[in-house]
C-alpha cells in the first residue's frame, strides 16, 4: 500500500491498534480500500481483483473499533485463502484465523473496557458477521460519534422511519420484532439493532391492530 493509503487507514483505527495492524500489511501483499457507506455490508474481500493483488474493502463510516473488528474479520479471509483457498467462507478455518488475529488486540490499551467485554465473549463463538453478535454491535453501536436509535429503544406501538418507508413497532417474535409498514400495510419481521428514524415516537391507538401478513426476515 502507498504511504498516503495507509495514513488514511491508520487514521480509521485505535491508535494502539496501528502497530500489529501495520505488520501484517508488510508481511501480505493486499490492497485496503475505505468506501463510501453501504446498506448491505460492512466490508469485503477479494482474493483476486481484476488480475491484481487481493483486495479489502471497509466502509469508512464505522467508528474505530467497529472498523478494526470488521478489517481483521476480512484478513481472516485472506489468512485462510492462502492456506485454504477451497475453504469454507466462514468455516472452521475462518474462525481459527479470526480468533487468532483478534486476540493480540483483545487489550484495554486498544479497546474501550465494554468493547473489550463484547469482543471476549465474541470470541468463544465467532460469527459470520459481527452484525449478528447484539452484544457486540451494542457495545460498537456506543462509540459511534453521534449514535442513533436503535429499533430495540422504542417502546411497542411507536411509529419510525427506516429506509423510505414508516412503519409500526409490533411485539417480538424471537430474534426480531414483527413491524407493520404503513407505506403498503405489509408486515416484516426486523432485527432490533436497526437504526430508526422517529419525529414522534408516539405509540398508536390500542384499537388498531397489526395485521398478519408476509413478512420477511
Amino acid at each position: 500500500m502507498r504511504a498516503s493509503s495507509l495514513d488514511a487507514l491508520r487514521g480509521h483505527l485505535p491508535e494502539a491498534a496501528w502497530p500489529p495492524v501495520l505488520e501484517w500489511l508488510r508481511a501480505h501483499p493486499i490492497q485496503v480500500r475505505i468506501t463510501r457507506p453501504r446498506r448491505s455490508k460492512l466490508g469485503d474481500y477479494r482474493n483476486d481483483f481484476r488480475g491484481s493483488s487481493p483486495r479489502i474493502t471497509v466502509n469508512g463510516d464505522l467508528n474505530p473499533y467497529a472498523f478494526l473488528v470488521t478489517l481483521v474479520h476480512e484478513f481472516a479471509h485472506h489468512a485462510v485463502f492462502l492456506e485454504s483457498p477451497r475453504a469454507e467462507p466462514h468455516g472452521a478455518e475462518w474462525k481459527r484465523a479470526y480468533q487468532r488475529l483478534l486476540r493480540p488486540l483483545l487489550s484495554p490499551s486498544v479497546v474501550p473496557p465494554d468493547v473489550l467485554l463484547a469482543l471476549t465473549l465474541h470470541l468463544r463463538r465467532p460469527a459470520a458477521s459481527s452484525c449478528t453478535d447484539p452484544q457486540l454491535m451494542r457495545a460498537l453501536h456506543r462509540h459511534d460519534p453521534r449514535p442513533g436509535l436503535l429499533l430495540e429503544r422504542l417502546p411497542e406501538r411507536a411509529v419510525f422511519g427506516f429506509h423510505k418507508s414508516l412503519y409500526v413497532k409490533g411485539q417480538r417474535q424471537r430474534t426480531r420484532y414483527r413491524c407493520m409498514c404503513l407505506n403498503d400495510r405489509r408486515t416484516f419481521l426486523m432485527p432490533p439493532l436497526i437504526e430508526v428514524r422517529v419525529t414522534q415516537p408516539l405509540p398508536l391507538p390500542a384499537a388498531e391492530p397489526i395485521p398478519c401478513g408476509p413478512h420477511d426476515s
